[in-house]
């Protein structure tokens, strides 16, 4: 052949035939070697045996699967599916790899089960890497947040089809005799999206939801939204009958988009938004908390030894926003970094965005002004004494215009207390004259009011509501002792907590409680004076006492104003915990040796605040004598707790 040029062309094509008659020859034998290759590496990584009846080309680019499964050890099949037709790219099957172009799957049913400890699922959990055995420091040393973010979404985006469609697909679920399902009668993704409506049923609660979104493999971006169709809120199953949990809402989305910087840095950026929210839990709140909408706009970045959440995110809620900077990482050593800075934002905004239901003291409150919040918290898991802890909450015009569900000033004047035991009220008393046990600030001892801001509070005349150094050793000593051992309230907190909160024990509490307090503090609703006398009348001090003067009658069968510098120390310490009173004393009425350290270190810091003279230090000893009815309830030597549970706190 003289011309060279075609001479190449008909080698090349004769090539191409030879390969195509090659691989149509031997296509069903090279697909099986691919799937059984892949089985054997996924049914070793699972744990689980992965089984299929047949697999086989029809026409060049497609291949049917049918009655495909996962099989648990000893367990009931996980996963079934009757037919699955995949269209993929024939080069990929020559280098023994399987590319999905657009697939097909008809009835795959995800059965879960669980009965206690046995289930045919929680495998898929516990199963463990070398990596999770190795000793912290080593795993530590090799862990790369960046590579591990960026394979799995290689792989998820690299093995979706562009088209999928999915017929009669169904989830049931029976966890310990709790039932729920989702069922999808056609889920097609076409061109990168797919919309769907789904019946869900979570016992005999029926729901129908529709669901959209968008999932594209080459920009490497989902995206995904669920929404009633009908009069019933979206509720997630299962977590009621798990965590005593309603989760519900009228419709939510989420989208993310990855992306890499390098080789060594990648991110996630997207948004979730959640309309019309509905939260109940016990925990958090005795009633609904109810948001009209909620949204995190998030920047997530992953380096090889740190996991950061962006400045520039945002999390919103109704009418305000804010930036928070998160930073987890493991090296040079392990460490966590949270920063929030909000310079200025409305006043209003805040209080008519706090959610409905969770701080019922300060519903409908109308204010005026500006406010800036500032947070820094460092933490370096293996120097827990260098944790570096600062908050403020400022103001600028701030005023408050009308109460709202509280006026917190009615303290100011005789009220009605209610005492409450474990979110129970078990008692009411007045709290002014017409009460005889009621004593005006000036009739309760200089001893005993010294002893007690000695023990809880020793600044309170000078403080704003709260002390930094007490929350940050607060926070130290409970990560320590990996328990909530100690609180860091001041009086003022306490006085809050005791009066205005129902004491019922939620995770949100303490923030109203810190809310209330720098309402009652910054604007001076109540003097420094009313607040202790207040506090030192109705705080508990035994079973069913409340106030020094019932504590007086209880212990020594006096009047308050007669008590001695040994029995005002003594009254201090039970604050804390004055149920336990009794293991205070032994079988005979005297105080236990362990309380001479505390009675030791009280009068030296009171000493050293010339709230005691030299002559009543030294004259100072831990003798009480019982007088009252506690001394009928005085326990025997054995129940004696250990001495570190009755520590009191000192500030």
């Amino acid at each position: 052949m003289k011309n060279p040029f075609l001479k190449a062309i008909l080698i090349t094509a004769g090539i191409i035939v030879l390969l195509l008659i090659v691989f149509i020859s031997f296509r069903n034998i090279l697909l099986n070697n691919a799937i059984d290759k892949k089985i054997k590496q996924i049914s070793r990584k699972l744990g689980a045996e992965i089984t299929y009846s047949k697999a086989a080309f029809e026409g060049v680019s497609t291949i049917n699967i049918s009655n495909f499964g996962i099989i648990p050890p000893d367990s009931d099949t996980l996963l079934v599916i009757n037919q699955i037709s995949i269209r993929i790219k024939p080069l990929e099957l020559l280098r023994l790899r399987i590319r999905f172009d657009n697939a097909e799957i008809i009835h795959p049913f995800i059965n879960l089960r669980r009965n206690g400890d046995r289930s045919n699922y929680l495998f898929l959990l516990e199963q463990k890497s070398a990596d999770t055995l190795r000793k912290p420091a080593e795993r530590d040393s090799t862990v790369n947040y960046a590579g591990r973010v960026t394979s799995l979404f290689n792989a998820f985006f690299g093995y979706t089809p562009s088209s999928v469609k999915i017929e009669d697909f169904t989830v049931k679920a029976v966890i310990n005799n709790h039932r729920f399902s989702f069922s999808f009668p056609e889920l097609k993704i076409r061109d990168n999206y797919f919309k769907t409506l789904v019946d869900v049923t979570d016992d005999s609660l029926a729901m129908h939801w529709q669901v959209a979104g968008i999932l594209n493999p080459r920009m490497q971006k989902v995206a995904l939204s669920i929404k009633k169709t009908d009069s019933l809120k979206v509720q997630i199953p299962y977590i009621h009958a798990r965590w005593k949990t309603i989760l519900a809402f009228d419709s939510a989305s989420i989208r993310l988009n990855f992306s890499t910087s390098g080789e060594e840095t990648a991110h996630i950026d997207g948004q979730a938004v959640v309309y019309n929210s509905l939260l109940n839990n016990q925990r958090i709140s005795p009633e609904d908390v109810r948001l009209e909408r909620s949204e995190i706009a998030y920047r997530l970045n992953f380096g090889k030894s740190y996991i950061e959440l962006d400045s520039a995110s945002l999390i919103s809620f109704n009418r305000i926003g804010f930036n928070p900077y998160l930073r987890y990482e493991i090296l040079p050593e392990r460490a966590l970094t949270i920063r929030i800075h909000e310079p200025e934002f409305g006043a209003q905004d805040v209080f008519s965005s706090l959610p409905e239901g969770l701080f019922p003291n300060l519903e409908g409150l109308k204010v005026k002004g500006k406010l800036a919040f500032h947070l820094d918290f460092e933490y370096a898991f293996l120097r827990p004494d260098s944790l570096l802890f600062s908050s403020a909450l400022t103001s600028k015009g701030f005023g408050i215009e009308r109460f709202g569900k509280t006026a917190f000033t009615y303290i100011n004047e005789p009220f009605l207390y209610t005492a409450y035991e474990k979110g129970e009220p078990v008692r009411q008393f007045m709290v002014g004259p017409e009460n005889p046990d009621f004593r005006t600030i000036d009739r309760i001892p200089q001893y005993l009011k010294n002893a007690v801001m000695t023990s809880e509070d020793g600044s309170f005349y000078f403080h704003n509501g709260f002390i930094p150094d007490a929350i940050r050793s607060s926070i130290i000593t409970n990560i320590k002792e990996r328990r909530f051992a100690r609180g860091g309230s001041t009086i003022s907190m306490q006085l809050v907590k005791n009066v205005f909160l129902t004491r019922n024990k939620n995770i949100t509490r303490k923030v109203e409680e810190m809310l209330i307090t720098w309402l009652i503090e910054s604007q001076r609703l109540v003097s420094k004076d009313r607040m202790f006398e207040v506090y030192l009348n109705v705080i508990e001090t035994g079973p069913m006492v409340y106030g020094v003067n019932e504590a007086a009658r209880f212990y020594f069968k006096k009047d308050v104003s007669k008590l001695t510098l040994a029995e005002s120390i003594y009254l201090a310490s039970i604050i804390p915990r004055p149920k336990w009173f009794r293991y205070s004393f032994d079988e005979n009425g005297a105080l236990r040796e362990y309380l001479q350290s505390y009675y030791s270190l009280v009068s030296g810091k009171m000493l050293r605040k010339e709230w005691i003279t030299q002559e009543e230090f030294d004259n100072l000893k831990p003798e009480v004598e019982l007088k009252g009815p506690a001394r009928d309830l005085v326990l025997p030597t054995d129940s004696i707790p250990a001495e570190e549970e009755i520590e009191t706190d000192l500030l």
